[in-house]
């Protein structure tokens, strides 16, 4: 016998859905606050094609084709603002059709996040879900109550942005705030690095540690392309950071890590002989325990990277560091999606084991 559901189910799905905000359309009273370009921060470099790039113009000749387009996605930026509005929608207009991926959601690959500052920690507010290309609307929050507060926007992992604005009721106060001036943490890695698969923008792991160490961040994680190339080398060297995470193992084989880190790194120390550099191993990924392949190149990368960081600490080196890869397979290996890229479970993880050792590296020495 066919069952049908109770008015009362039906009238608790019905209160339920009459409380997520609507994510096709905001109020056609609002007063639309248009993102200018100083406002933008997680940025390396001001003089870039667009204003949501990642590297600067002149790097379009200096590396790889898919290591540019990949730049062009907006993945570690974020804008922050002031207001004591009531309500916030978000219009944005993307670069990119393609709204999600096979093993990741429109909303990490394409969506933007809003988290409101509550003392020293940021508490997250909502996700705006794209629906459409190039530009949606959406409301994101009514009732966030009277009085001014500060709120952080991250910006999509896996494209690029136009264009971004806010909307406020036509009476509240607004206003962008300047990106924090002080030396960043440079992000520099693979896809796990830009985000990938984070259910939204503000669970990839650099932003997490941003949030944690309330500092700035700048992602630079290219998906399968942290393959450490001198051109990039050259191109972090002309950062001047608080601190270089390194996470680049996923991208290659001990091998290549033993041919291509010494070089890179060496290039960086030229220019930057003192900034603490922070290298991460290799992940132990959630199907290792059953893939004994998986687990041995992880063990082997590893090994490369402690003789890397042995020998420079030998030549007197003493702000390189080194942190085991996250275990990833820990507790039936439920932390990523398709064994390699995490959840945003993995990256809180990631963020839980680099949170200790990046406080560690930043101390003054």
């Amino acid at each position: 016998m066919k069952l049908l559901p109770s008015i009362t189910a039906v009238g608790v799905l019905l209160f339920a859905i009459s409380l997520v905000p609507d994510a096709s359309a905001a109020s056609p009273e609002l007063s639309w606050q248009q993102l200018q370009t100083e406002f933008i921060a997680g940025k390396g470099w001001s003089k870039t094609v667009s204003p949501f790039d990642r590297l600067p113009a002149v790097a379009e000749k200096a590396v790889r084709p898919p290591v540019w387009k990949l730049s062009r996605d907006s993945a570690g930026m974020s804008v922050d603002f002031t207001t004591d509005a009531d309500s916030l929608a978000v219009r944005w207009t993307l670069t990119s059709p393609q709204l999600a991926k096979p093993h990741m959601p429109a909303t990490g690959v394409s969506g933007v996040d809003l988290y409101v500052q509550q003392g020293e920690r940021w508490q997250f507010v909502a996700t705006a879900r794209p629906t459409k290309f190039p530009t949606n609307e959406a409301m994101l929050a009514v009732g966030l109550g009277k009085g001014e507060k500060r709120y952080r926007m991250y910006l999509p992992l896996y494209n690029g942005v136009e264009s971004l604005g806010l909307g406020i009721p036509q009476e509240a106060a607004f206003a962008w705030d300047k990106p924090d001036a002080r030396p960043p943490i440079v992000f520099y890695g693979t896809s796990i690095t830009q985000g990938g698969c984070a259910s939204r923008p503000g669970m990839a792991y650099p932003a997490i540690l941003g949030r944690r160490l309330d500092r700035p961040v700048i992602n630079l994680g290219f998906s399968g392309n942290g393959r450490l190339e001198p051109e990039m080398a050259e191109l972090l060297a002309e950062l001047d950071p608080a601190l270089y995470v390194i996470d680049p193992l996923p991208n290659n084989f001990p091998q290549q890590a033993a041919q291509r880190l010494p070089k890179f790194l060496e290039i960086i120390r030229a220019k930057r002989p003192t900034t603490p550099i922070l290298l991460v191993g290799g992940p132990r990924y959630a199907d290792s325990l059953a893939l004994a392949a998986r687990a041995e190149r992880v063990a082997a990368a590893d090994r490369v990277v402690e003789k890397v960081v042995h020998d420079r600490l030998a030549k007197g080196d003493m702000q390189l560091h080194f942190v085991a890869g996250s275990d990833l397979a820990a507790n039936g290996g439920d932390a990523t999606v398709d064994g390699t890229h995490p959840t945003d479970l993995g990256f809180m993880l990631m963020a839980d084991d680099l949170e200790p050792a990046s406080k560690n590296a930043l101390q003054p020495r």
